[in-house]
């Protein structure tokens, strides 16, 4: 991960919440105008830098069946199992803010050890998992997972590298 690209824009998304709890706050603000702020700051998770540094080394067994049989044709999704509507609600609360005001690295390591981390899915049980990650719904990744009928299994880093490294130099055959 290119961890100077990270902390520069976590640096400025840290600056931007930190500006932005003073509204997020307000008590005149509807639950429309929160779900607003909390979407735009969720934008600014999805666009810090991802790599496999962030994978969690589990994946559907769905989604290992599928590349079991047909690799070539397996389309897998980086699915981040931590909402990130609900991670800007988390980081709009006033103790996370004050860490974020004194410690200049607390959004990078929320982003890589919780906002960050993903498992990988088919894009179907994406889809499914969607309606088990909102507000009011979100417990835990365990539970969405349990209620879309998903089950995870170990895959090791080793293998999505090779995964990816195979699936680009199939595309470039192709072409």
């Amino acid at each position: 991960m290119n961890k100077k690209n990270l902390k520069e824009r976590a640096e400025i998304l840290s600056q931007l919440i930190i500006a932005a709890s003073t509204i997020y706050k307000k008590d005149n603000l509807s639950e429309g105008q929160r779900g607003l702020l909390e979407t735009i700051i969720g934008a600014g998770i999805w666009y810090l830098p991802s790599s496999v540094d962030l994978y969690s080394g589990f994946i559907s067994i769905a989604a290992l069946e599928s590349l079991e049989n047909d690799p070539h044709n397996t389309k897998l999704v980086e699915e981040h199992s931590f909402p990130r509507k609900l991670a800007a609600e988390m980081l709009f609360k006033s103790e996370v803010v004050e860490k974020l005001k004194t410690e200049n690295e607390h959004l990078e390591e929320l982003y890589q050890n919780k906002f960050g981390r993903f498992n990988l899915v088919l894009k179907t049980e994406n889809d499914k998992l969607k309606k088990f990650q909102k507000k009011g719904v979100f417990v835990n990744e365990n539970e969405a997972y349990k209620l879309a009928g998903i089950e995870l299994t170990a895959f090791s880093k080793e293998r999505y590298q090779d995964f990816k490294r195979n699936k680009s130099t199939h595309r470039r055959k192709k072409n």
